[in-house]
């Protein structure tokens, strides 16, 4: 009887082996929108490794704008400094354990960033990593380089670039299994003695909190309308110190949920007005994109793009000054 009854506990550890192997991996949330706004699909993910040109993760999404939140446990191989490095267009969060580790919210063009933090051989970590396409293709690959590893110059982010395997991966509801017990006589549990009933207490009155002091906004409509949106010429990256106004817009938005956007793109009048009036409407999307990524209502702005249509200046061709972006808040 023993004997079978190892054979039973071996079995079982066995079996759960297999279970835990195939939940292993990340779970992957996958939304319609730049901000999370609705689910679509739920599956686990064995790494974080994709590019998408254009195409949608899954039915259902826009492929121009969609967000995922990847949430699990990562484990340790080694005790020491962990270098994790990501490479994502457009915008990525991870943590590791509850500590950001890289945090680079916004639209990147093949951005690749990096961070650090401590692990102990052997424990797991809670892991989040989230992200964001505003426009056009997508890409995030996720990688790390553990400790005592000297990193090695070429790869995609001028490292020995290293894709986190899924071997490290847990997917919430896998754990590692444990070894299996040893079988053992059992003997009754020792009878406990109830404890002596405490005396209750009895909560000392509280005094009300004050009264809130009332908010005053001194913001103002002017003081927060960008002057200074660039572009890459005849591009729709932005050049990256209009990011800074943007961010103060999107600020002032946040503050403000009852007012509404309009941006409007102008080009010169130099080239073909069909491919001027395709670009000044994808600059206008690619501001959007961008605010919406600091936590603005898509349904609050309005991207409108008139191309050569609407000069500032009409007797001077080409002029600089009727290459513009305007902000209007209401």
């Amino acid at each position: 009887m023993k004997q079978k009854a190892l054979w039973v506990i071996v079995g079982l550890f066995v079996s759960s082996i297999s279970i835990f192997a195939q939940n292993q991996g990340l779970v992957g949330e996958y939304y319609d929108g730049s901000n999370f706004e609705k689910k679509v699909l739920t599956r686990t993910d064995k790494k974080i490794d994709f590019y998408w040109d254009n195409e949608a993760p899954a039915r259902g999404i826009n492929p121009q704008e969609f967000s995922i939140r990847w949430t699990g446990q990562i484990k340790a191989p080694k005790s020491g400094k962990y270098m994790f490095r990501a490479k994502v267009d457009d915008g990525i969060r991870v943590k590791v354990g509850g500590q950001s580790v890289i945090n680079a919210w916004g639209l990147n063009d093949e951005g690749k960033f990096m961070g650090y933090i401590n692990l102990q051989e052997g424990q797991l970590y809670n892991l989040e990593v989230e992200y964001f396409n505003g426009l056009f293709e997508g890409e995030i690959q996720l990688f790390w380089q553990l400790p005592g590893d000297e990193p090695v110059f070429g790869g995609a982010l001028g490292y020995n670039d290293k894709i986190i395997d899924s071997k490290y991966f847990y997917a919430p509801e896998a754990t590692p299994p444990p070894p299996p017990p040893t079988p053992k006589a059992t003997k009754p549990p020792a009878k406990k003695q109830a404890p002596a009933p405490k005396p209750e207490k009895k909560p000392a009155p509280q005094t009300p909190p004050p009264p809130p002091a009332p908010v005053v906004i001194k913001d103002s409509i002017e003081k927060f309308t960008p002057k200074n949106i660039l572009f890459e010429r005849s591009k729709t990256a932005m050049l990256e110190g209009s990011k800074l106004e943007l961010d103060r817009l999107a600020g002032f938005l946040n503050r403000h949920p009852k007012l509404k956007l309009t941006i409007e793109g102008h080009t010169d009048n130099l080239g073909d007005p069909a491919k001027n009036l395709e670009l000044s409407q994808k600059r206008t999307e690619r501001v959007a994109a961008y605010l919406t990524s600091k936590g603005v209502e898509a349904s609050r702005i309005t991207a409108i793009g008139y191309g050569d249509t609407r000069p500032l200046i009409k007797s001077e061709k080409g002029s600089p000054k009727n290459r513009r972006v305007v902000f209007l808040i209401e």
